[in-house]
């Protein structure tokens, strides 16, 4: 007799055989399936971690890149608004009404004549200033701050073309030649706050306060045709 004959005559019979064998392979094969699982959830949880630190990785790259970003364009709003400021000024300068106490004619004229060419010189620098930082800014706050610089330039050239760019300055004018067309210039000057120009200084200040987080309510993006030049 075989030692499966005596193996099966010990158990009774060929059909518990059976069964106790079915049962020992599905055991065995959920063994191996239950080594499987445990070895893929290692896997897996290994990847995990890699990918956690990865993106973890990723995100502190992100803010502090962010965060550089906002450094930027918070000195680039500055370094405008004080062009901005500084043209703003030379505006209130030229239009105000005449001190009480009167010039001499001929200081009279070179007052004015120095105040129309730095007019213009910071006028042409907020044009630099906005192109140099452009980088920093949206679309559409740089197509504010474009359309404000584009309206000062305008103002400047203006008002110098219209005064001393009609007048040979090598031939030293009289102040009585060159006084009504900066009369007549100046009364634009002070008219032209109250237009369209001054809805663009509105425009920029509140885009400036939106960038710089003291006011989070966003403008509609005007358009710009870019800034011109004298």
């Amino acid at each position: 007799m075989s030692l499966l004959e005596v193996f099966l005559a010990a158990i009774g019979g060929s059909s518990v055989a059976l069964a106790i064998a079915a049962y020992l392979g599905r055991s065995f094969i959920d063994l191996q399936v239950s080594r499987v699982i445990e070895k893929y959830k290692a896997e897996l949880q290994q990847k995990s971690e890699v990918l956690k630190t990865d993106l973890s990785i990723y995100a502190h790259e992100q803010n502090v890149g962010l965060s550089r970003l906002d450094e930027q364009r918070s000195q680039a709003v500055k370094e405008i608004y004080a062009v901005a400021n500084k043209w703003q000024e030379l505006l209130l300068e030229i239009a105000r009404p005449d001190p009480p106490t009167k010039l001499p004619p001929d200081l009279r004229l070179k007052r004015y004549l120095n105040l129309a060419q730095d007019f213009v010189k910071v006028a042409e620098e907020l044009s630099v200033k906005t192109r140099d930082n452009a980088i920093f800014f949206q679309q559409q706050s740089y197509e504010i701050i474009a359309r404000f610089g584009a309206a000062a330039t305008d103002l400047s050239c203006a008002f110098y073309d219209q005064t001393f760019g009609k007048v040979d300055l090598s031939r030293n004018p009289s102040y009585d030649q060159v006084s009504p067309m900066i009369e007549k210039e100046r009364a634009a000057l002070r008219d032209s706050p109250k237009e369209d120009f001054g809805q663009l200084q509105n425009l920029l200040l509140a885009e400036f306060r939106r960038l710089m987080k003291a006011d989070r309510a966003g403008q509609p993006a005007p358009h710009s045709s870019g800034t011109p030049h004298c």
